[in-house]
């Protein structure tokens, strides 16, 4: 399969080499040369003869001449019918037809490697188009290390940080942007997004500090709300986190950003069983809420007595003791939260990613840690 296509293309570069010497002229016979000049040089005496010119005597002359002329051309040379012409382009096509395929092959057999497999498109290397990322971040940083207060450079890397999961990297970059280029509602809140990031999704103070302080320059700023809002949810108020959000919302126009807060607020109503309008969706929470304040609050701590024994009773999953543990913190009983966090350590011990949301977990419960 490999030699077939091969020949092929010998034999068409053959083809096209010859495609001059096949389609060329016929042999050229001197005497008809010879012919049609004295043809013409004829006419030319007639002409000059018939003008005065010259004489009689001249006139027969030339024309003697001219015919002795002819006369030579044809005397035993006959037509020479190209022979010459006719030889050279057989010697050329013999010579095409012998050194091209032979040259090609043994050129080939000597720097060419038939017997090598096919390497697939999706295998072959590609040279990337863009910059790549690492090596930007790495002169950006080199930059940063001479010239530690540019605060555009941090500016700059800083969200690459961010895309790139070094969360860590970006809330000090975003520190530093602070620091030197000053406070704004932007920079404040994009670094409680790196924080909230880097501590995967916990809310911490310093995070909460710099949200603040975004709203406080910007009072409508979308992003610091928005986190402030899933704080309260944090703290134990869900109730307080949807009305936010909702209010939020409402605010939005139609893309992205209303999108994302709408989905935290359905997803809030249902870990906390209300309905649309935020009441409670069950028979028992429509009740729980309509009792006096002293009664409400019994009934929860009876509700979270509740969870708490079937906890105890099984593993729970982790959703469930994080219910729980700030579900005592809004109790206001940090020892009970504590002491439920190491029942939680203790029955999802084998699960690497739940022990790693509890220790973050930990630092929201007041006192020594467990």
């Amino acid at each position: 399969m490999f030699w077939l296509p091969v020949l092929v293309l010998i034999l068409v570069a053959i083809l096209l080499a010859l495609w001059p010497l096949l389609r060329g002229r016929g042999p050229v016979d001197p005497m008809d040369q010879a012919v049609a000049f004295y043809q013409a040089r004829k006419a030319e005496l007639e002409r000059q003869h018939a003008a005065g010119q010259i004489g009689d005597a001249d006139f027969e002359a030339a024309m003697a001449e001219q015919g002795r002329h002819l006369l030579s051309l044809g005397r035993g040379r006959g037509s020479i019918a190209g022979e010459g012409a006719a030889r050279r382009r057989k010697i050329a096509a013999l010579a095409m037809l012998v050194l091209v395929p032979g040259i090609t092959l043994a050129v080939y057999l000597r720097i060419g490697q038939p017997g090598l497999p096919d390497l697939p498109l999706a295998s072959r290397p590609v040279t990337p188009q863009n910059m790549d990322v690492a090596s930007a971040l790495q002169r950006i940083e080199q930059h940063l290390a001479r010239n530690p207060d540019d605060g555009r450079g941090y500016e700059v890397v800083a969200p690459v940080y961010l895309r790139a999961g070094r969360f860590a990297d970006a809330a000090f970059a975003y520190r530093r942007v602070i620091a030197l280029l000053g406070p704004s509602a932007t920079r404040h809140a994009d670094l409680g997004e790196a924080l909230v990031a880097e501590k995967d999704g916990i809310i911490t103070a310093e995070a909460r500090e710099a949200f603040e302080k975004a709203v406080a320059l910007e009072p409508g700023y979308a992003k610091a709300r928005f986190y402030l809002a899933v704080l309260l949810e944090q703290d134990g108020n869900r109730a307080g986190a949807i009305e936010k959000l909702a209010a939020l919302a409402a605010e939005l126009g139609t893309g992205p950003g209303r999108m994302r807060v709408e989905a935290e607020i359905a997803r809030m109503r249902t870990e906390s069983g209300e309905n649309e309008r935020g009441g409670p969706a069950s028979e028992a929470g429509q009740s729980i809420a309509a009792l006096p304040e002293a009664e409400r609050q019994a009934a929860i701590r009876s509700m979270v007595d509740q969870l708490d024994a079937r906890l105890a009773a099984g593993s729970g999953t982790l959703g469930e003791w994080q219910r729980l543990i700030r579900a005592r913190l809004v109790l206001d009983e940090p020892d009970k939260a504590r002491e439920t966090l190491g029942r939680a350590r203790a029955a999802l011990a084998g699960e690497p990613d739940s022990l790693k949301v509890l220790d973050q977990l930990a630092g929201e419960i007041p006192g020594k840690a467990p």
